[in-house]
């Protein structure tokens, strides 16, 4: 099978899943590529060395400049590079009905060039949803063929929906011949908005859990527990309320420690948070660390917390990959009742759950978990066959491809069962 993903820009370090789903396909026999569409700069590979191996040459971005005057200056090299692979005729600069805003300020000459050499695939798989507008008017020009697949992640049914209003995949729903989600509240969330319920199927996000191989629970003997929370720095990851739940617990005379994973622009203020709760002793900033760095601070970790909660502008999270890998790992989790993630973390079963945005409930959630200590080897085990179950790269993978082949023979009434069950609110 001949593969596009098409996402913002590739590789990035925040978004290892995408790597390795491509490299998982790749290692199938199926022939991927990846095109970075947004004139963002790539902030690297996060992924293991194999799939960076498996991924050389195979990804391209779109580049412009900034300035509508530079790009009018530099469009008689890029129609002329385009044209010389693909002819005259293919020009973006002869569709302007096809193309509208992306004729009128040139982005999507510069967005053709990336795939010039190659434009017929069996599959056109967007990233995120908010990149299907370009892909259509590609594929209507001509410059792409292939069955479109849609993916809602995040970001793209969440802020974009609060910021341009419950319509804005309308002219979609029709056009595209499947759409993934990578958890059922976002499905349904979809659904909400229009799209039809046979078209669309739940694949996570999934994680190589040979990298993240299970050991028992450390035990904490009554001692120092050694909490890690991962994710960058904003309100939306709900740091600020892991501190406060931090320094709730070591009032009442608990020995914890936190580390806190990443990086952001909310990093002074947590800092300025942590003196002000004289936790300086207790909390380490690490910075932004490779995937290597973070498996080993999981090892080492009694405790993993996640405390994401619904930002200001809509942001919701699915199941965070951190907490599959956590939970792979045998790392006992707290985390926020909140978007996708109680599709992972059930109440007692593996994981504890808090009210989002809500520190005092997070604490009271921490000391559940740390009263349970002598049930954590037979919690974590069944975490683990939680994410084995519902999010190893190999079922996802499946998972996929069986989206792939429903795409292509445009039937919507079979589809894989990915739903996975999710405990009421307690």
């Amino acid at each position: 099978m001949q593969v596009a993903f098409f996402t913002n820009a590739f590789p990035m370090l925040s978004e290892p899943f995408i790597a390795l789903s491509a490299a998982s396909l790749i290692e199938r026999g199926h022939d991927v590529d990846v095109f970075g569409l947004s004139n963002v700069t790539p902030t690297g590979f996060s992924s293991d060395a194999n799939v960076q191996v498996c991924l050389q040459k195979r990804f391209q971005n779109a580049a412009w400049p900034q300035s509508l005057g530079e790009r009018v200056k530099a469009m008689p090299a890029a129609a002329a590079a385009l044209a010389k692979q693909r002819g005259v005729a293919s020009l973006p600069l002869w569709k302007p009905l096809t193309y509208r805003r992306g004729w009128s300020d040139l982005t999507a000459l510069y967005q053709a060039q990336v795939f010039a050499r190659r434009s017929s695939y069996d599959i056109l798989h967007c990233q995120f949803a908010t990149l299907a507008e370009y892909v259509l008017k590609h594929r209507d020009a001509g410059l792409l063929k292939g069955r479109l697949v849609v993916h809602f992640r995040g970001y793209d049914i969440s802020e974009v929906v609060q910021s341009f209003g419950p319509t804005v995949y309308d002219y979609l729903w029709a056009r595209a011949d499947r759409f993934v989600a990578n958890c059922a509240f976002f499905k349904e969330r979809a659904i909400g908005l229009g799209c039809p319920a046979d078209k669309i199927d739940v694949v996570g996000s999934g994680i190589d859990l040979l990298g993240f191989p299970y050991r028992l629970p450390l035990a904490t003997d009554s001692g120092q527990v050694r909490c890690l929370t991962v994710g960058r720095l904003t309100p939306r990851k709900g740091i600020h309320r892991v501190i406060e739940a931090l320094h709730h617990l070591v009032s009442e005379g608990r020995d914890l420690r936190l580390d806190i994973v990443g990086e952001g622009e909310q990093r002074e203020e947590l800092e300025a948070q942590v003196r002000d709760c004289g936790l300086e002793d207790r909390v380490r900033f690490l910075g932004a660390r490779p995937h290597s760095d973070i498996r080993a601070l999981l090892e080492k970790s009694h405790i993993f917390i996640a405390a994401s909660m619904t930002s200001a502008t809509g942001g919701t999270d699915a199941p965070v990959n951190t907490i599959k890998e956590a939970m792979a790992i045998g790392v006992p989790t707290c985390a926020t009742r909140h978007g996708g993630i109680p599709e992972l973390v059930e109440e007692g079963t593996t994981g504890v759950l808090a009210r989002e945005d809500d520190p005092v409930d997070l604490a009271a959630a921490l000391k559940r978990l740390l009263a349970a200590e002598t049930a954590w080897p037979a919690l974590t085990q069944r975490a683990r066959r939680r994410v084995e179950q519902n999010y190893g790269i190999d079922v996802v993978t499946d998972r996929l491809l069986s989206v792939y082949a429903q795409a292509l023979a445009g039937d919507v009434k079979q589809r894989p069962d990915t739903a996975v069950a999710v405990a009421p609110p307690v």
